[in-house]
This record gives C-alpha cells, structure tokens and sequence, in this order.
C-alpha cells in the first residue's frame, strides 16, 4: 500500500497541496505503522537531514537531494509490525520537504502509533534548532549535516518526559532585532506560520494543544551591535507570552534564558525578560 493516508503527522504540516503534505519546521516528523518486508519513503527537498528509526532501533540519517524522490529505508524485513519514524533535523533555512508516500511493496499501513500523553512546544532560534549540535567545536560555520533537532536541548526533554514536541526555531531570528542586525522577519510574526517562509501560510493553533510552552528567545535581539532599548524588547516579548497564553491558557509558560551571552549582553536580556514578564 503506498500513500500517507494513515501516517501520523506530528508538527505543522500544510495539507494543501493534493501532491502531500508539507512542513518546514525542525522536529517535523511522520510516525507509521506497517506490515510488509520493505519500506521506502517517497519525498521532495533539496538538502534537509531526517532522522531515521525503525522498530525502536537508529538508522542512518536520510540525506534529501534535489535529484531524488525516492528513499529506500529498509529491506529483508522479517515478516509482522514494524514501527517507522522520520524527524526532520534541520530548520527552515535549509528547506522545505513535501512527502510523496510510503512505498511498502505489497504490504500495508496499520493505524499510527497512538498520540504521546504529554505535549511541548519549544519557540527559539538556533539553541533549539540544535544547530551545530554535531560540529566540531564552536567555530565551525553552519552546516545542515551538523544540525541536530533530535539531540537538542528540547528534544532530549521531550524524550525524558515521554511527550511530543513541536520546535518553531529558526536560527538568527530575534523578538524585535535578528542576529547582529541582520535582516528578516522576527519569530513573533514566523510563530503564526505552518510554513514560516510564506506570509499566507497560516497555522491554526487550534491542531495542537501543548502541555508546556518554553520560549528560549533573546540571545540575537542582544547579539553585537546595537541591542534594543529595554522597554521595547520587553513590550514585543511580553505582546507574545499574551499571544501564547491567549492559544493555550491551560498551559505552564517557561521563559528561558539561552547560555550563548556573557556580560553586558547578557545582563541586558535578564534586565529585558524580567521586565516581560512583569508587564
């Protein structure tokens, strides 16, 4: 049976397009159940990495190319139920991906495997991404094969606590001001996105009810450069932690502070989330 009729989404996915559906966002992923000896994924990207798990056990990262469609995952299966699992490493700068289908070669899906009791939505930047996760040391420049969304701070959270997680991370990105300055959209407006490279693309918060939200913003708003006046910083982070609350009131809000700062940066966005939170 091929399709995706019965694979469970898990993140946001835009199921406009008849072709399959589409995401962006680290930790996007797709679950399945099947019978059959072999299964292969069908996709569209250009340079995305997935995590790859099959029946519980780590396989090799899938490498997405522009010049494939076609993923073949596994083979010699032994016969009965297998559990598949794909997770999309890498953020939106990197790329979208759209999934095609599940080639299963005369075998066939089973319901998914059932929804995880506890829920976590993680809204940040590079830190939850887990860009450069798996580079050498701090120096290296960013590489889609060294980002890691699975081995993320959040990520290993989520696994500790037996919950799904939703990432909304993209690298640079600030409450009012990106890293050093530079240009694009901060998260406040790509928050609201199912794909936050297109403004249309909208997200409707109503599909996912978390459990826990954990803002880990600010590093870039303080990067080099000219930081942002305290009470402007603190009007936009404050006018988000409403939104959120306002989507989902029933859930515990954490305010977190990232590692990547020292001194006055760093007392600067302290001075900033104190006086969010306060407003």
């Amino acid at each position: 049976m091929d399709g995706l009729a019965a694979v469970r989404l898990c993140g946001r996915f835009d199921e406009g397009d008849p072709a399959g559906p589409r995401c962006a966002w680290s930790g996007s992923a797709i679950r399945a159940r099947f019978l059959g000896r072999s299964v292969a994924l069908r996709l569209r990207a250009s340079c995305d990495h997935f995590a790859v798990a099959l029946d519980g056990v780590e396989l090799a990262p899938l490498v997405a190319s522009p010049a494939r469609e076609r993923y073949p995952i596994a083979s010699g299966l032994a016969e009965g139920e297998h559990e598949l699992a794909i997770v999309k490493r890498t953020e939106p700068l990197v790329s979208e991906a759209q999934l095609l289908g599940l080639d299963l070669d005369g075998g066939a899906l089973l319901p998914p495997p059932p929804l995880a009791a506890r829920r976590l939505e993680l809204v940040g930047d590079s830190i939850t991404a887990g860009f450069g996760v798996l580079a050498p040391d701090a120096r290296h420049p960013f590489s889609a094969a060294t980002e890691d969304f699975t081995r993320s701070y959040g990520a290993l959270a989520a696994r500790a606590l037996g919950a799904e997680a939703v990432a909304l991370a993209w690298s640079g990105r600030g409450v009012v001001r990106n890293w050093a300055g530079e240009p694009g959209e901060p998260m406040p407006l790509l928050y609201e996105r199912t794909l936050p490279a297109r403004p249309e693309s909208r997200w409707d918060h109503a599909r996912f009810e978390p459990d826990v939200v954990v803002v880990n913003l600010g590093t870039n708003d303080f990067s080099p450069g000219e930081p942002p006046a305290t009470p402007r910083f603190a009007a936009a982070y404050a006018a988000l932690l409403r939104r959120i609350r306002a989507l989902h009131p029933a859930a515990l809000l954490v305010c977190a502070q990232g590692p990547l700062l020292e001194g006055e940066a760093r007392a600067g966005l302290r001075a900033g989330l104190d006086a969010a939170i306060a407003l």
